[in-house]
């Protein structure tokens, strides 16, 4: 795709960077209604109980996975429509809203709506030649949640490795070039097959 790519992202660093490899044209500031694609990053999943999960914590992780990145989209949606032009938006969100996971029912959730979210914008998008998908990683090695033990992790995951910042980049890249000009409304999770194989063990977080 011509044009920059406006990344949002809370570390402000590393997909940004990475797809910057790839050779686009990265912005990492400006208003979603000027850019031909977009791609918002979910912060780093936090896992925790439902039971003890604060109302707080609840409503920000939903502010952070789902508002933020809804908002932003919108205001690229409508740009896209005056413009009369195409556009591509990429949400990263993570595996914690393809299967269910312990303690990951917030992130989870919220992923799950921001999803559906991506879903509608390619069902209402697609007349305007806009794409919608989501890419969701599995865990990386540079952002594992501490509940997690990173051998386990590695042992539930076929291609015995996590996933690296690479992965998504080249996941995200894919997305948003010409080579995907049919592709939209999709999940492509991007775990090394965890999500396949991770569900034979009752608690993943513990042997």
């Amino acid at each position: 795709m011509n044009g920059a790519v406006l990344v949002i992202e809370p570390d402000r660093g590393g997909l940004g960077t990475a797809l910057a490899e790839h050779g686009y044209e990265v912005e990492r500031e400006g208003d979603p209604a000027e850019a031909r694609a977009l791609v918002t990053v979910a912060p780093r999943p936090a896992l925790r109980p439902l039971a003890e999960l604060e109302p707080e914590e609840w409503l920000a992780t939903f502010r952070a996975w789902t508002e933020e990145p809804f908002f932003a989209a919108q205001r690229f949606l409508r740009g896209v429509y005056e413009r009369g032009r195409d556009g591509c938006w990429v949400a990263v969100t993570s595996i914690l809203g393809t299967q269910p996971f312990p303690g990951g029912g917030a992130a989870g959730a919220a992923s799950v709506a921001l999803q559906t979210l991506v879903r509608v914008a390619a069902v209402e998008g697609g007349p305007h030649c806009v794409r919608a998908n989501v890419v969701a990683p599995g865990w990386r090695q540079d952002a594992l949640t501490r509940e997690l033990d990173a051998e386990l992790a590695v042992e539930d995951t076929p291609t015995r490795r996590l996933t690296t910042q690479a992965d998504v980049a080249a996941a995200v890249s894919w997305l948003l070039s010409a080579e995907a000009e049919h592709v939209s409304g999709a999940v492509l999770t991007v775990d090394g097959g965890y999500t396949v194989t991770r569900g034979s063990r009752p608690d993943p977080t513990k042997r």
